[in-house]
């Protein structure tokens, strides 16, 4: 499940009521931890029936339980304020040094939010697979690709045959040919994106485990694929691109090829030793 305040912070899909509940928790989770549910609904005027709709939006089954996960999530929550609290947005006439200062907060921020909604049975059951896996194909367009890119790149090093196509033809081509032994990673930060939608169509038609790398909001490509890590999902309308989500999901893939190092180290730097020299042979 995560940080239940993250979770909050990040939820799109909400009424208005249930928005203004979910402002009113985030500015006095503190109190809520010990207010009943009638109580909940007075002070943030709205009804039970409100509190008791959000709960299930959260995929939390019943309010005690929700009183439960705000109370563990207070801790990681107010570390982060160091990074969120002080937080202004970027504006037009900002500084080039402001501006710095600001998307260095918002990436960091990213990171660490990424951290506490990224299932770490999940993570730990992708790394499996990625060790077990004959190729690992990740598919990404846009900034999503320099992603895909990153992490093709990475499987080079450690001689896993790989491929992280741009279009979508050369894309589909892969989904088709792919079989047992392929694990598939499909990126996109909205899952919403019709190529990587209909490259993992594909893939589940060929029974190939795939995992989506997206946010933590309910989209089509989390839907298809059989696993889900989710980065942070806290972009802003005007991005230049995928931005911190961009980051925060390089840092998953970060943590997911140090995790599968770890699983035969002595290989794997084999592996990548041989690589190394084998460039240097063909740069000279």
């Amino acid at each position: 499940m995560g940080n239940i305040l993250i979770k909050m912070a990040e939820i799109k899909d909400l009424s208005p009521s249930e928005r203004h509940v979910v402002d009113f928790i985030l500015e006095h989770y503190k109190d809520v931890c010990s207010m009943g549910i009638v109580e909940l609904g007075e002070k943030a005027f709205t009804s039970t029936t409100t509190v008791k709709r959000l709960c299930r939006k959260l995929g939390v089954d019943s309010y005690t339980s929700f009183r439960m996960m705000l109370s563990a999530a207070q801790d990681s929550y107010e570390h982060q304020d160091i990074l969120h609290g002080d937080q202004a947005p970027i504006s037009r006439y900002d500084s080039v040094g402001e501006v710095l200062e600001k998307v260095s907060k918002q990436n960091a921020a990213s990171i660490l939010d990424t951290s506490h909604i990224v299932d770490s049975a999940t993570l730990e059951t992708v790394v499996t697979l990625m060790a077990a896996a004959k190729r690992i194909d990740f598919y990404g367009v846009g900034p999503s690709n320099v992603v895909a890119q990153d992490a093709q790149f990475k499987c080079m090093r450690l001689k896993i045959p790989s491929t992280a196509f741009c279009d979508r033809v050369s894309m589909l081509m892969q989904a088709k040919r792919s079989g047992d032994g392929t694990l598939a990673f499909l990126i996109s930060y909205t899952g919403e994106t019709d190529d990587i939608i209909e490259a993992a169509q594909e893939l589940r038609r060929h029974r190939v485990d795939t995992v989506a790398l997206t946010s933590s909001t309910d989209n089509s490509v989390a839907r298809i694929c059989r696993y889900t890590l989710c980065v942070d999902a806290s972009e802003s309308w005007d991005r230049l691109g995928g931005m911190s989500s961009r980051i925060s999901t390089l840092n998953v893939i970060d943590a997911l090829f140090t995790a599968l190092l770890n699983t035969n180290y002595d290989q794997y730097i084999r592996d990548m030793v041989d690589t190394c020299v084998n460039n240097r042979r063909m740069s000279t």
